[in-house]
């Protein structure tokens, strides 16, 4: 299971290469603020993401984010997603994939919805779907599945006392926009 997401990745890129690269250009913006609904940070988060390669067919970005919410809602308190992700691209239109983790640091409360502990826990994520967004362009949108994984990588237990490494797979769906610049 857990080498299933890079071989997938492998094979839906080198499937897609023989695109015809004639009809791809570079980004002309190297970064870009994104709000995202969905995805990596469950309900919402607000992302930043950088080129770190720019050729005309491939693209791949480094990408940051964050999604706070009150303990009163009930989630876990701050989600920080991080992921790499790989852009093939053929004009305005991208197909993406990627993977990374989701930090996230929550806390133990009593009664009166006071943290008493705090403690830092983690996902593996994926991502892969479609992005719109011209090479000269401001403006991006992005809408894909974007699994994450519960794993016991952060656990304070040891491996052999907290189970499984996976746990669960949650199938989650994202929709962004973005200003690239």
């Amino acid at each position: 299971m857990k080498n299933l997401i890079p071989l997938l990745l492998v094979i839906i890129l080198s499937s897609l290469y023989s695109a015809q690269a004639q009809y791809s250009k570079k980004f002309d913006y190297q970064n870009n603020f994104q709000l995202e609904l969905g995805g990596h940070g469950l309900i919402y988060s607000i992302n930043y993401e950088r080129i770190l390669i720019n050729s005309e067919l491939l693209k791949t970005t480094g990408q940051i984010g964050i999604a706070y919410y009150p303990p009163f809602i009930g989630f876990r308190d701050v989600w920080i997603p991080i992921g790499i992700n790989e852009i093939l691209s053929i004009n305005n239109h991208h197909i993406e994939a990627g993977v990374g983790m989701v930090i996230i640091r929550e806390a133990s409360r009593d009664s009166g919805n006071t943290a008493i502990d705090w403690f830092w826990d983690g996902f593996l994520s994926a991502r892969i779907g479609y992005r719109y967004q011209k090479p000269d362009g401001r403006f991006l949108f992005r809408a894909g599945f974007t699994p994450i994984i519960e794993t016991n990588i952060f656990s304070k237990l040891p491996r052999e006392l907290s189970g499984k490494f996976l746990s669960e797979v949650h199938p989650l769906a994202a929709v962004s926009i973005g200003y690239n610049f």
